[in-house]
């Protein structure tokens, strides 16, 4: 009994991930929940392969929000799938990123009107750290040239936006990629 629904979990979640791998969410005026989550059309969207700033240093998580919102509405809007992923920026390889978290879909974003990725442009003004584990170390170099500049966030709160980095360049034991 055990194995079958095991079986039929797997199949679920192979069919959830398709799903997600073929969506492409377009909304010229999301909402920012934070520095890393967006609502689009309708969906919570958690940007793949960064981290912004959350409730422990709750100053920094809305300046980061801020942030993202100010790109988002000047640049109108996002454009959300998982295949607009930074794969060139990529240094090492990048652990699975599971196709849901807390209810968010992890997509990467586009700014609409330059095409920009919105992580490599939150990461490089210094208002989000690399997740090497999701990125593959795609923005750690914007992510260094940031805090070595004291850009955006680096230079309000150093040792706190050091602190999360160090905590997201770590690895797991075991990673699948």
């Amino acid at each position: 009994m055990f194995g079958a629904v095991s079986v039929y979990a797997l199949a679920q979640q192979k069919q959830q991930i398709g799903r997600i791998a073929s969506l492409r969410l377009i909304d010229p005026a999301p909402r920012v929940i934070d520095g890393d989550t967006l609502e689009v059309a309708g969906s919570t969207v958690r940007t793949v392969g960064i981290d912004a700033p959350d409730d422990d240093l709750p100053q920094l998580k809305r300046l980061s929000a801020q942030t993202m919102a100010g790109l988002v509405q000047r640049d109108g809007g996002v454009e959300c799938a998982a295949s607009l992923f930074d794969v060139a920026l990529r240094q090492e390889q990048q652990c699975r990123s599971p196709a849901t978290s807390y209810g968010r879909l992890n997509l990467s974003c586009r700014l609409k009107k330059n095409g920009a990725s919105l992580a490599a442009t939150m990461v490089a003004q210094g208002y989000a750290v690399d997740y090497r584990r999701y990125s593959g170390g795609a923005y750690v170099k914007l992510m260094q040239q940031a805090a070595r500049q004291r850009i955006g966030l680096w230079g309000q709160n150093y040792e706190g936006m050091r602190r999360l980095a160090v905590d997201r360049a770590a690895l797991p034991p075991s990673c699948t990629s």
